[in-house]
């Protein structure tokens, strides 16, 4: 008997679409993580394909992090998507000019 693991199907194109509409650009996407024009925040697919995780960029300021929650998840919703807020992250370019990514969360 052959087993095999699953991937679950990720609605990549209609999270495209949602920040598209809502005025942000994907700059690329890597596994379940999407990232956003000027990293003020991502998004992290859970492994149910239409729930993703919201998170800030620790420079992103609070004013601006609040409109774009408040945008996003709204909209979210009438495609369909769930999306939690789920905390901050920061990026910080290794030697080796890989990116290193921590969470944190709220």
């Amino acid at each position: 008997m052959k087993t095999t693991m699953e991937t679950p199907l990720r609605p990549l194109g209609t999270v495209i679409q949602l920040l598209e509409e809502l005025g942000h650009e994907v700059t690329y996407a890597y596994d379940d993580l999407v990232f956003v024009n000027h990293n003020g925040f991502l998004l992290q697919f859970e492994s149910t394909g239409s729930i993703l995780n919201l998170f800030f960029n620790q420079d992103c300021p609070k004013k601006e992090a609040d409109t774009i929650e408040q945008s996003i998840i709204p909209a979210a919703d009438k495609k369909g998507l769930s999306i939690i807020k789920k905390g901050q992250f920061t990026v910080t370019e290794q030697p080796d000019e890989n990116l290193q990514i921590e969470f944190f969360n709220n």
